[in-house]
């Protein structure tokens, strides 16, 4: 019962973020790693702010490293127009030993009027807003309508609530499902889909264990592009395993070293081509 487009980086991700977003009437969730104002940031933010003034409740979690260039003045405009805006942990300092200062908000999702889902890879941020003559980001998102929007709402909504909580803010408002006209989910329709999702108490390993059950079960090709790829032993010897049975595997990744750790996926790459594990 689910309609699912896929969105290939942000010159398809941002238009149907803001048709999402224009066309909304009652609420909005949002959650992203990075929210930078540039041009695409300020157009979002114009996006949000003209929802406000509909009568729509928006909702914006952002994560307090990803977001820590993020001027203070922004967030307070974003207040200010009626944006509900919370800060998933504060920035912490890169030099402490507290292994839950890497326990970060990476999930980019959104959520609009409980009928519109977009989930990805994709952080508000303009594909080209990078150094100078590197290539632009290569990511993707998908768009999704039907049953499972469900299930992403009511994932958001917990986060939004329990951040709330900490933060001593009041609840997000719940507003009467009769307002919510639903797409049909009768499985004659659509396709069949599942949301996982990772957390640090419950479920630290499901999506893990969803890639591996994956990769155990091709018999001719994987394609797997990633721009952090700091693969375990098992994710590793999974790949290594389905190319020793004939399965052709591809790796696409980025090449350009943002964060100190990539490092480390870089030399994976001499024991993934001694298996003839293709990267570029």
């Amino acid at each position: 019962g689910n309609f699912i487009t896929l969105l290939r980086s942000g010159e398809e991700y941002f238009p149907a973020l803001e048709a999402a977003i224009h066309h909304a009437k009652h609420e909005i969730y949002i959650e992203t790693y990075i929210y930078q104002m540039d041009e695409i940031g300020l157009k979002i933010t114009d996006a949000l702010i003209n929802a406000v003034n509909r009568g729509v409740a928006v909702y914006l979690l952002l994560d307090g490293f990803g977001c820590k260039d993020l001027a203070k003045s922004h967030i307070k405009k974003l207040n200010a127009a009626g944006v509900q805006v919370m800060i998933y942990r504060e920035k912490t300092s890169p030099w402490t030993l507290q292994k839950n200062r890497l326990r970060r908000l990476h999930r980019k999702m959104v959520v609009v009027d409980r009928r519109i889902g977009l989930i990805g890879g994709i952080n508000v941020i303009d594909d080209y807003d990078v150094p100078r003559d590197a290539a632009p980001r290569l990511d993707y998102a998908v768009k999704i309508e039907g049953a499972i929007v469900e299930d992403i709402y009511q994932a958001m909504y917990r986060l939004w609530r329990r951040i709330a909580w900490l933060h001593m803010q009041s609840k997000p408002q719940v507003i009467p499902e009769k307002f919510f006209k639903k797409r049909s989910s009768s499985q004659s329709l659509g396709i069949r889909a599942k949301l996982v999702l990772r957390d640090n108490i419950l479920h630290r390993r499901d999506i893990e264990e969803s890639y591996l059950s994956a990769i155990a079960g091709a018999k001719t090709e994987i394609i797997i592009a990633n721009a952090y790829f700091l693969p375990g032993w098992r994710f590793r010897k999974a790949l290594i395993d389905a190319a020793a049975r004939g399965v052709k595997v591809k790796l696409l990744l980025q090449g350009r070293v943002e964060y100190f750790y990539m490092f480390a996926s870089h030399a994976f790459y001499s024991q993934f081509l001694q298996h003839d594990i293709e990267r570029s």
